[in-house]
């Protein structure tokens, strides 16, 4: 390539050429007689390598500023491992502990079905608990609206939980007695509703508990009960024969579970 074709291309921005190979473009011209120096030719590649260093500054600089560059399919494969990744680490995150013919996860929500048809729920009839609270006010109350007998958590009668409502919200007498109880509970607001279904009546739907974030069975005066944990509060449902209790309580989970042991 002659000196002229070498500043074309020192001239062309769309050439690049290295700073090593500029050098030595520079060095054969050294090597020439003055005569046949190209001092042009040295000024050019000289220029090219200065042009060359202030990019490789300016590019250190930028490069202080990223944490890395990945190409479009290295990208795709990172993107489908931080999906696995994060669906491994919310669903162990997740605390499932009721058998699935009981009470199933359903897009990272319980449906329990309301017949608790597989579940334990006679108190009476296993010999295993029975009613010890039905000297109680709260049971004599649940009796004046039609509910009887009845099981419930022990704490509700306790000095530390207050009743603040008791209201019957019964629509259809023909079909189910339905009481709703709101207490405080060691601080806790909550509240109680109590479902009796009339022996001619079936069951049917699901109660679901949503923004699930934990869920444990215990067995207590004969009964399966669920205790759900949620964002904000936590649910505890059970069934004894035709009576459905279902309890929201804004507490943590072990205070829940606590709450639940007491029932007798």
């Amino acid at each position: 390539m002659t000196n002229n074709e070498f500043k074309q291309v020192l001239l062309d921005d769309t050439a690049v050429l290295s700073k090593q190979e500029l050098e030595e473009i520079i060095e054969n011209e050294l090597l020439k007689s003055e005569s046949e120096m190209d001092a042009d030719l040295i000024e050019y590649c000289l220029d090219n390598i200065k042009k060359l260093q202030l990019s490789e500054e300016s590019n250190k600089k930028e490069e202080s500023k990223k944490v890395f560059f990945i190409n479009p399919k290295m990208w795709r494969v990172l993107v489908a491992m931080s999906v696995v990744f994060v669906f491994a680490i919310t669903a162990s995150a997740f605390y499932f502990n009721i058998p699935e013919n009981i009470a199933q996860l359903i897009d990272g929500n319980t449906e329990t079905n309301l017949t608790f048809d597989k579940a334990d729920a006679n108190a009476y009839g296993n010999g295993n608990g029975g009613f010890i609270l039905p000297e109680t006010d709260l049971a004599k109350e649940l009796e004046s609206f039609g509910i009887t007998p009845v099981t419930f958590p022990e704490a509700m009668v306790s000095n530390e939980c207050k009743i603040t409502k008791i209201e019957n919200s019964t629509v259809d007498e023909d079909v189910s007695r339905i009481v709703n109880i709101s207490f405080v509970y060691k601080n806790y607001s909550g509240l109680m509703i109590v479902t009796k279904t009339n022996a001619d009546t079936e069951w049917y739907g699901s109660n679901t508990a949503t923004d699930y974030e934990a869920s444990e069975i215990i067995n207590m005066n004969g009964l399966d009960v669920l205790v759900f944990e949620q964002e904000e509060n936590c649910t505890i449902e059970y069934k004894n024969d035709l009576t459905h209790y279902l309890f929201y309580i804004e507490c943590d989970f072990e205070t829940a579970k606590e709450f639940a042991k007491t029932i007798k």
